[in-house]
């Protein structure tokens, strides 16, 4: 019963969206009564919190093996921010979407589980480290980058479920010649300043 209410939880939050699915929804793709959903979640943020870490457990192992292929440094990091930032954003119907949506509506303190975000940016400092050379400089290895990487992810995320995925590419290019300490061509065109 467990797994019907996972398979059809992942199901409606991937096609449907978190907000829009009703635990309702859940039990009646599960085939069985909301009394009984609630047998085995007391709520459908738990449901979600169940699924969405070996989901994104998987899709991480996934790009690491993807990055491990490529021999130079800049096509491994332009391969980690491109799976990062577009590519896990865009799988399964955008499901990474869903946490977004419901860290949105949970109330104050019923947010991500402990752990997660801390893994994640373990996971993803070892998969930086990985790609850089030896003679990379200490920006690149800093500790907060792979934590300023995963906010960009969440923005990524958000803008791939509305349709929005341009640049993901210029940006990853970007962020692997940072990081490399590679020269910059500032881009063609004024610049604009939101500041004036």
């Amino acid at each position: 019963m467990r797994e019907a209410i996972l398979q059809a939880a992942f199901d409606l939050f991937s096609r449907k969206g978190y907000t829009t699915t009703t635990m309702a929804e859940i039990a009646r793709t599960s085939n069985m009564t909301v009394a009984n959903l609630y047998v085995y979640f007391d709520s459908k943020l738990l449901i979600l919190h169940e699924l969405y870490r070996p989901w994104l457990d998987t899709q991480l192992q996934a790009l690491a093996e993807s990055v491990r292929k490529f021999r130079s440094p800049q096509a491994r990091l332009r391969r980690l921010f491109i799976g990062l930032w577009g590519d896990i954003p865009a799988a399964d119907h955008c499901f990474a979407n869903a946490l977004i949506e419901a860290l949105a509506v949970s109330p104050v303190g019923a947010g991500k589980s402990n752990t997660l975000l801390a893994d994640v940016e373990a996971v993803l400092s070892g998969m930086i480290a990985e790609c850089l050379p030896d003679e990379a400089d200490g920006a690149a290895r800093h500790p907060l980058l792979s934590h300023l990487v995963w906010m960009a992810f969440d923005g990524f995320v958000i803008n791939t479920r509305i349709g929005d995925v341009r640049d993901i590419e210029q940006v990853a290019d970007l962020m692997t010649r940072l990081l490399l300490a590679e020269s910059i061509e500032p881009a063609a065109g004024k610049v604009s300043s939101a500041l004036g």
